[in-house]
């Protein structure tokens, strides 16, 4: 399965809102993350490769979630996602088994809309800007969503977290533990 999104920078958050309100997007919530990131590859960074394994809960859904960014294409992200029941004994299991890396264990905020077929988040990580990430289930409904709620920023494309905070001027930032 190929997730296909963006993320952007540097834009107008009251700007976005009221152009989601008029455009009649449906506002689908906020949500408080809670996740480990493993690993995949212990002595590469992952400004060159970029291949982990997430474990997330809103404290309501919890997935296990393969990602494999071969890019920084909209739709360059291979993500194979499966629902499961418990996030801490999850935890638990995957710590036992993983023997790469420690895990990173990071919190971030999420409001959500719908679009038309594209779902936009503005999100907050501590110590950076927030951010928008577009996803849609084809490439030029993400390109739609950006020109018709006229989104304006810095368009990063398909990329990861380290280069969200390398852009949003946190120069430096190991992006490993994350808290509020």
């Amino acid at each position: 399965m190929k997730e296909i999104e963006t993320k952007i920078i540097d834009f107008d958050e009251k700007g976005l809102r009221a152009s989601l309100k008029s455009m009649k997007a449906k506002p689908m919530g906020k949500a408080f993350y809670r996740r480990y990131v493993f690993d995949m590859h212990p002595n590469v960074t992952a400004q060159t490769y970029d291949e982990f394994v997430r474990l997330r809960t809103d404290g309501k859904r919890t997935t296990l979630t393969y990602k494999y960014r071969k890019g920084k294409g909209l739709a360059n992200t291979e993500e194979i996602e499966l629902e499961i029941g418990d996030f801490d004994k999850a935890a638990k299991i995957i710590k036992k088994l993983w023997k790469v890396r420690k895990p990173y264990y990071q919190e971030n905020k999420v409001e959500k809309w719908r679009y038309k077929d594209a779902e936009i988040e503005i999100v907050r990580w501590p110590l950076v800007k927030p951010y928008v990430e577009i996803e849609a289930p084809r490439a030029r409904s993400v390109r739609a969503a950006i020109k018709e709620l006229g989104i304006k920023g810095t368009v990063l494309g398909n990329t990861n977290l380290i280069e969200v905070f390398k852009r949003s001027g946190k120069y430096g930032k190991d992006v490993g533990d994350l808290r509020f």
